[in-house]
C-alpha cells in the first residue's frame, strides 16, 4: 500500500509539472505530507523518485525544485530513416505463442482481459436481440446507428472541456484552439480497427505512394501495411519533439508523402503520449506540408485525471486540417467485440464513400449493445474500473521488477516510463538481442514481444515489450518474477 501511495504522489506531481501548475519550488516534505495526508517517509520516497527520474532537482538546505526540463523520453531511437517495400512475412512464432496454453502471453496486449466482462456482454447481447436486430439492420445507415454515433461523439469530445489555457499555443503558426466538440457527422462505425485503417488508407489514396510512419510502430499498424504491400518510410521518435518535426521536414523534402501514420496517445510499444503543444505543432506541420494525419488513438487507457486529447478533436475547428482518427473497443471491452470507428475531420465524405464501397456493415447487435452502455452511463464506469485495475497491475509489476532494474541499470537495462496504456518497453544493452531473451523466456513458459516486431528492419533488436494488463493471478506474478531473474542471468552471463 505504501508503494502505491508514493507512486500515486509521483504521478500527481508529474501531472502538475506537465500542465504548468507546478513550475518552481515543490512544497516542503512536511507541507506535502499534510497536503496529501501522507506519511513523511512516503513523501521523501516520492521526492527521491522524482529526482531520479529527472523531474525535480534537490538543492541542499533549500528544498526540491522543478527541473528546467520537466520530463524527457528515456530511450533515444536515433535518426536513421528506413524506406522499404513491406512484405508479407510475419514473426509467426510470437503470434502462435499467444494461443499456447502452456505460455504466459506477456507478448499480448489485450487490456480488456484485466476485467471479466463476460456477464456484462452476455446481458447486453440478450437485450440487443430483443430489439428486432434484423429489422434494425435493414434500416441501418452506412455510417452506423445515429444514436451510437451521437453518444460516441459526446464521449470523445469530453477532453476538450478540460483543455487549459496553458495547454494551448497562440502565435503566428498555431491558432488558438476553439475547443469545438465532435458531432455524429464526424464519425463512421466500422467492424473494427483493421477495417478503419483500410478505409483511412484507401480514402486518402495512401497506397499509391510512400506512407510515412513513426517508429517504433504498433504491430497492428505494421502488419496491415505489410499485408497491403505498402511502401513505408519509417521516421524514428526523438527525445525532443521539435527535433522530430525537423526530421519529418527533412524526410518530406527528400521524398514527398501525403499521409503520416501516428500513435500520439500511449504509443504501442513504448507508451509515449504527446503533449497538447506537440500535437498542435504536428497539426501545423501537416497543414503546411498538405499531409493528412492518420492517428491510432488509445487515449482511453490513461491513468491520470483526464483523457489526453486526440489530434482529431484538436483539428475539429480548422477546415484546413485533415485528420482521421482510428479507435475501437478491443482495449476496453473485449478482443472479440468487433466494432470500431473512424473520426474523419475534413475528409468525411471520402471515408464514407470508401467504407460504403469496400466494407460490410458492422454488427447491428454490437452497435446496440454499445449504445446501451453509453445510454446507461455504464461505459464510463466500466472504463474507470478497467484503468484502476491496470494501474494496480502496473504497480505490482514495477514493484517486482524494480530490484532487477536498479541492479542492471549500470549495465544498460532501461524501462519506459508510462502514464497509460498496457505495455512496458525495455532496452537491453546494445549488443544483446531480445531474440536471445525470447528463447530463454519461452523455455520458462513465458512469451515476450521482441523489438524486431516493431519495425520493418532489425533496428530494435535489443528492445522488447511486455504487457502488465492481463488478469493478475499467481501465474502472472510468478511470470514477472521469472522474467526479472532471466534478465539478471542473461546480462550477468554476458558480462561474465
Amino acid at each position: 500500500m505504501t508503494s502505491f501511495k508514493y507512486r500515486k504522489l509521483v504521478q500527481t506531481i508529474c501531472e502538475q509539472i506537465d500542465s504548468g501548475a507546478l513550475h518552481d519550488k515543490l512544497p516542503s516534505v512536511r507541507q506535502a505530507a499534510k497536503q496529501y495526508q501522507l506519511g513523511v517517509s512516503t513523501v521523501v520516497q516520492a521526492y527521491q523518485e522524482l529526482e531520479r527520474l529527472g523531474n525535480v532537482i534537490a538543492k541542499p538546505k533549500q528544498g526540491y525544485f522543478v527541473a528546467k526540463v520537466a520530463s524527457k523520453p528515456l530511450i533515444d531511437h536515433g535518426q536513421s530513416i528506413n524506406r522499404v517495400k513491406a512484405g508479407q512475412a510475419l514473426d509467426m512464432a510470437v503470434q502462435y505463442s499467444l494461443n499456447d496454453p502452456n505460455l504466459l502471453p506477456l507478448s499480448c496486449t489485450a487490456p480488456s482481459s484485466v476485467l471479466d466482462n463476460e456477464l456484462l456482454l452476455n446481458k447486453l447481447h440478450r437485450k440487443a436481440l430483443a430489439t428486432r436486430p434484423y429489422k434494425m439492420l435493414m434500416d441501418d445507415p452506412v455510417e452506423g446507428l445515429p444514436a451510437l454515433r451521437a453518444n460516441l461523439a459526446k464521449h470523445l469530445s469530453f477532453a476538450s472541456h478540460h483543455l487549459q489555457p496553458s495547454q494551448m499555443l497562440s502565435n503566428q503558426t498555431l491558432p488558438r484552439h476553439k475547443q469545438s466538440g465532435l458531432s455524429s457527422n464526424d464519425i463512421l462505425i466500422t467492424h473494427g480497427r483493421k477495417d478503419s485503417l483500410l478505409v483511412a488508407l484507401m480514402s486518402t489514396n495512401a497506397l499509391s505512394q510512400p506512407i510515412a510512419v513513426e517508429s517504433p510502430i504498433s504491430y497492428y499498424l505494421q502488419a496491415t501495411l505489410k499485408a497491403v504491400n505498402a511502401e513505408v518510410i519509417e521516421v524514428p521518435m526523438q527525445a525532443k519533439y521539435q527535433d522530430e518535426i525537423a526530421l519529418l521536414s527533412a524526410v518530406h523534402d527528400k521524398q514527398a508523402f501525403n499521409v503520416y501514420l501516428v500513435n500520439p496517445n500511449f504509443a504501442d510499444p513504448n507508451g509515449r503520449v504527446l503533449s497538447t503543444q506537440d500535437k498542435l505543432a504536428l497539426l501545423a506541420w501537416a497543414k503546411a506540408r498538405q499531409v493528412t494525419l492518420i492517428e491510432y488513438d488509445r487515449g482511453e487507457l490513461y491513468f491520470g485525471s483526464q483523457r489526453p486529447i486526440s489530434l482529431a478533436l484538436l483539428a475539429k475547428s480548422y477546415p484546413s486540417y485533415k485528420v482521421i482518427s482510428i479507435g475501437d473497443f478491443y482495449d476496453t471491452l473485449s478482443p472479440s467485440f468487433s466494432l470500431g470507428y473512424l473520426v474523419a475531420i475534413n475528409v468525411f465524405q471520402e471515408c464514407q464513400l470508401t467504407k460504403q464501397t469496400i466494407c460490410e456493415e458492422p454488427s447491428i447487435a454490437l452497435q446496440q449493445m454499445l449504445n446501451t452502455l453509453f445510454d446507461n452511463k455504464q461505459y464510463h464506469k466500466h472504463c474507470d474500473r478497467l484503468r484502476a485495475q491496470m494501474q494496480v497491475n502496473l504497480n505490482r509489476s514495477l514493484d517486482i521488477l524494480s530490484p532487477t532494474l536498479n541492479r542492471l541499470a549500470p549495465n544498460g537495462l532501461q524501462c519506459s516510463e508510462i502514464t497509460g496504456g498496457p505495455c512496458l518497453w525495455f532496452k537491453l544493452p546494445e549488443h544483446i538481442s531480445s531474440k536471445t531473451l525470447w528463447d530463454r523466456t519461452i523455455a520458462n513458459g513465458i512469451s515476450i514481444a521482441p523489438g524486431a516486431m516493431f519495425s520493418f528492419d532489425e533496428r530494435y533488436d535489443n528492445y522488447f515489450r511486455i504487457t502488465f494488463a492481463l488478469p493478475w493471478d499467481e501465474q502472472m506474478q510468478q511470470g514477472i518474477e521469472t522474467l526479472g531473474q532471466l534478465l539478471i542471468e542473461l546480462i550477468d552471463s554476458d558480462n561474465g
